[in-house]
């Protein structure tokens, strides 16, 4: 007799590959095999239903939201036209309308304006200032520079600048400067009292100190104060001047204020 055959049987006809679990299933589960387990379809069912239940709150959440932003919107366009309403609208179109013509006015004005001649200024005629006599006065020299700069400001707009002008100006004032008229002017700064009215003891002060040069502000200002009155010393100081134009200026409005001008004419 030949070998016996062994009939195959599910389980050995099975091809296994290597790796693989023995117990995955290797199919989807039939209509027979999901009513074969009616525990597991259950779950897997209310697995669904939770599902959906959440995505429909979600879905809710969100319509309320939108709902809300809908009425808010809504209350705004009420708003917006109750406040301009349909006569309003229009007021603002005709003014855009009128902004619009009127913009165009303007543009044709300006293109239609001719441009400026690059050299209208040089046809200005600025007047020269006054020549220097050569005497030797301090205050004579300051005018005749006062002029020159402002003559060169005014002449200069497009010019080159004069950069030796300084040194011009230097050795203007010590050729023709007094000798010794900074110290003379010292010594009589000294001596200067406030003996008549307030403005005539400015104006001396102001003009000793043009020939001098190198005293420093709070000197000028200690000066200043020094050679007034009491009274209007006393006045600037509850002022509480800081620097000598501003010492100046409030001295010059007390000349109607003199407490001794009052005393005299209560006396007569």
């Amino acid at each position: 007799m030949g070998p016996r055959r062994v009939a195959a049987t599910p389980a050995n006809s099975a091809a296994r590959m290597p790796g693989q679990d023995p117990e995955s299933p290797r199919h989807a589960a039939s209509p027979s095999e999901r009513a074969a387990n009616p525990e597991d379809e259950n779950s897997r069912l209310t697995d669904l239903v939770m599902n959906l239940e959440e995505k429909v709150s979600s879905l809710e959440t969100e319509i309320t939201v939108l709902n809300s932003e809908l009425e808010d919107c809504r209350q705004v366009v009420q708003e917006m036209a109750s406040a301009f309403g349909g006569s309003g609208i229009a007021d603002m179109r005709r003014e855009m309308e009128q902004m619009s013509i009127q913009i165009g006015l303007l543009q044709r004005a300006v293109s239609n304006v001719p441009a400026v001649a690059p050299d209208a200024g040089a046809r200005l005629r600025i007047p020269e200032p006054k020549a220097y006599s050569g005497a030797r006065d301090a205050k004579e020299v300051e005018n005749f520079l006062f002029d020159m700069e402002q003559y060169f400001l005014a002449a200069n707009a497009n010019q080159v600048r004069l950069d030796t002008w300084a040194l011009l100006r230097e050795a203007i004032r010590e050729q023709f400067f007094p000798e010794n008229v900074e110290y003379n002017a010292r010594r009589a700064l000294r001596k200067l009292e406030h003996t008549g009215s307030v403005r005539d003891y400015v104006k001396t002060f102001s003009a000793l100190m043009l020939d001098i040069r190198d005293m420093s502000e709070k000197d000028k200002l200690f000066t200043f104060m020094e050679g007034l009155k009491p009274w209007a010393r006393l006045e600037l100081q509850r002022q509480r001047v800081t620097d000598l134009g501003s010492a100046m200026a409030a001295a010059e409005r007390l000349t109607d204020f003199n407490p001794e001008n009052r005393k005299d004419r209560q006396n007569a």
